[in-house]
């Protein structure tokens, strides 16, 4: 039961993605090649296509987390969806969407430990929000210190959210999730760039951070 409430209730929500994706304000300096918001949201097919997705990634997650932990899934997942689409399309991951995400999660993941009666799950997901957002951050500087970097500070920002939703279900699934997202962005980035279908010096990380996320409750209870 909780798998298939899981899946409607993250569909019905996706399904409005066209019209938050077209709300988005545009960059002050964008990319010459980057196409309007307004654009992307008029793609063929979109609202049903991300409802897909984000029916079947709430599934994964209906099978595997407590129910207190739900709300907060089901609204990473929803939101998780609608970024990568853009990022995909335009290689960016906006403030606009990330900053409300993270503040809602850490709200949802008070009331999980609240209905749980589990304030270690809250303080669990807070360390590995924290020590999530150091890796990456060290990763991203050093990237620009050193070279162009393999992700933006929008992947810093989405890693640090999906540090804390892992963490609100265990330590393991933090650790495993982390390293999912760095194995399938580095997988899927040269197989995307052998298929030149994407530049293998710019290419969409924030999908496989939520791709890897959900892999994470998956699998990591396998360990």
């Amino acid at each position: 039961m909780e798998i298939l409430v899981a899946a409607l209730v993250a569909a019905v929500l996706a399904w409005a993605g066209p019209r938050v994706v077209a709300a988005l304000p545009e960059p002050e300096e964008p990319d010459d090649d980057k196409p309007l918001y307004a654009t992307i949201a008029r793609a063929r097919g979109l609202a049903p296509g991300l409802a897909l997705a984000a029916a079947a990634l709430a599934a994964v997650v209906g099978w595997r987390v407590d129910w207190a932990l739900l709300p907060l899934w089901i609204v990473f997942v929803v939101v998780g969806v609608w970024l990568s689409y853009v990022d995909a399309r335009t290689r960016l991951l906006p403030f606009v969407l990330t900053a409300p995400l993270h503040l809602l999660c850490l709200v949802l993941v008070g009331l999980a430990a609240l209905l749980a009666q589990d304030w270690h799950l809250a303080v669990r997901a807070v360390v590995a929000n924290v020590l999530v957002f150091i890796v990456f951050w060290l990763v991203w500087a050093l990237g620009r210190r050193f070279g162009r970097g393999a992700f933006g500070y929008g992947d810093v920002r989405l890693a640090a959210i999906c540090g804390l939703v892992l963490g609100a279900v265990g330590a393991q699934e933090a650790v495993v999730g982390t390293y999912a997202g760095f194995v399938l962005g580095a997988v899927g980035g040269v197989a995307l760039s052998l298929a030149r279908l994407v530049d293998p010096k710019a290419f969409a990380f924030g999908p496989y951070l939520v791709l890897g996320s959900v892999v994470a409750v998956a699998v990591a209870p396998l360990f």
